[in-house]
């Protein structure tokens, strides 16, 4: 058997990460230190043929706990490509934390060739002490990683037991200390919560609230993100009012899951008044104002908009007298009924009838018919391929249960069951062997409600 040349120039990929943004801005931050000291190990194995790729792969403010990175999904392209011989890490960490996510990392770096190397923990995957020693490590980081978060689920329920606001996406009328992280009163903003809640309880009209909010020239909150990106000041609408009115921090409490204390925060509206707005919106619940939407499932969800404000059409459905009916509604009108739009409801059988109409036409043109017969036969020419490699895999097993024969080695029901795997996939290719014309894909895309309900067995025509 003749051996694989053994590469004589490695080239090294140094991959860095941190979990938080804090001290990212300085000179010399921990992405600087791991790198540098990835670095470092590189030129040590210098004799070795260890190469150091140019490219930097470094995840600042990224969790260890998912692989939705953009550095390391930039590192496994390049893994695939061939671009990376050895990754070479800080600590195993610093690629994952779950074990399951990195044992999926291992699999694509063994898939393509590639190794992983530990500067501080000495791990060399190339090994199988190596590969042993990682996944006790990786047992122990996973088993870190989940005692973190459960201590911080802890430290949050116990913070809220004594009212404390444990930060989120900043509420209309408060603000976060800076130091203390307590929450205090704005005094503007406090005032567009209490008019938002005397109109709505005046009125008793989830709807009408927000025409009239909006009327006295109100916006939701205006705030900047960690990451400096602008955020409200935009007009309300029935979803933004109604999470204002249900906020249990204006009535001087603190809410966890169910459960809700005493706040240390000041209330904004008296408790009496917003348990009599609590009452009023449970008493309307039937109401369309504050009941989600059901939804339907349909191949048009998200790719149809009104024709006249390009709003998104928004697919629901109803029952009445023991019939369903389903229709696209315009979204921007359920929101704020000042929106000016004639349109407000549309059958999905009209409306999916319209689509089909077009899509006859576009199914025949030469182009399309071509394009898809080309498609075809491709599709085809791959799908033989692919059950011709398994074929001949199948074979060389096949082959080498039979040597197994005469050493004793061979189990017959695996000799049976390989004979049988054998012969589904010949036959799966016989039935591929087919040929295709282009008349047939004429037919085919002539009958677009087959097509329809081919592509979308869920959909149905109203």
């Amino acid at each position: 058997m003749k051996e694989k040349t053994k590469k004589t120039t490695l080239r090294c990929a140094v991959y860095t990460r941190k979990s938080v943004e804090d001290g990212l801005e300085q000179e010399f931050n921990s992405l600087d230190a791991q790198r540098e000291a990835g670095e470092n190990y590189v030129a040590s194995q210098k004799s070795n043929g260890w190469v150091l790729v140019p490219e930097h792969y470094d995840d600042g403010g990224f969790s260890g706990g998912n692989t939705h990175r953009p550095a390391l999904q930039k590192l496994l392209e390049d893994v695939i490509k061939g671009k990376v011989d050895i990754i070479v890490v800080y600590k195993i960490d610093r690629l994952s934390r779950s074990l399951l996510d990195f044992t999926e990392l291992q699999g694509v770096f063994e898939q393509h060739g590639a190794s992983f190397v530990s500067v501080t923990q000495e791990i060399n995957t190339s090994t199988s002490a190596g590969r042993m020693m990682l996944n006790i490590l990786m047992s122990f980081a996973q088993y870190e990683r989940e005692i973190i978060a459960e201590r911080i689920r802890d430290k949050i329920a116990a913070s809220k037991k004594r009212g404390i606001h444990c930060g989120g996406t900043p509420v209309l009328g408060y603000a976060s200390d800076p130091v203390t992280k307590k929450l205090h009163i704005v005094p503007d903003e406090a005032e567009v919560v209490r008019k938002i809640f005397n109109t709505y309880e005046e009125i008793g009209s989830l709807a009408e609230t927000v025409v009239q909010v909006n009327r006295m020239g109100y916006t939701t909150k205006v705030f900047i993100s960690a990451k400096g990106i602008r955020h409200g000041g935009k007009a309300w609408d029935t979803g933004s009012v109604h999470k204002i009115l249900i906020n249990t921090l204006y009535a001087g409490y603190v809410k966890h899951y169910k459960a809700r204390y005493e706040g240390e925060h000041e209330a904004i509206v008296d408790r009496k008044q917003w348990e009599r707005v609590q009452a009023l919106m449970n008493s309307h619940s039937n109401g369309t104002s504050v009941r989600k939407s059901r939804s339907e499932v349909t191949p048009l969800r998200g790719v149809v908009f009104c024709g006249h404000c390009r709003s998104v059409l928004t697919p629901t459905y109803t029952n009445k007298g023991g019939k369903k009916y389903t229709y696209f509604f315009c979204q921007q009108h359920s929101r704020n009924p000042e929106h000016q739009c004639p349109l407000r409801r549309i059958p999905s059988g009209e409306l999916e009838g319209m689509v089909l109409t077009l899509l006859s036409g576009v199914l025949q043109t030469p182009m399309l018919i071509q394009e898809t017969l080309l498609a075809v036969k491709e599709g085809q020419k791959q799908k033989i391929a692919e059950l011709t490699r398994q074929e001949t895999e199948i074979k060389k097993h096949m082959q080498k249960l039979k040597d197994g024969l005469i050493d004793g080695t061979t189990d017959f029901d695996e000799i049976k069951s390989t004979g049988e795997k054998l012969v589904v996939i010949r036959r799966d290719i016989q039935a591929m062997d087919f040929t295709i014309s282009t008349e047939e894909i004429m037919l085919a895309m002539q009958d677009t409600h087959a097509l329809w309900k081919e592509l979308f067995p869920a959909a149905k025509l109203a």
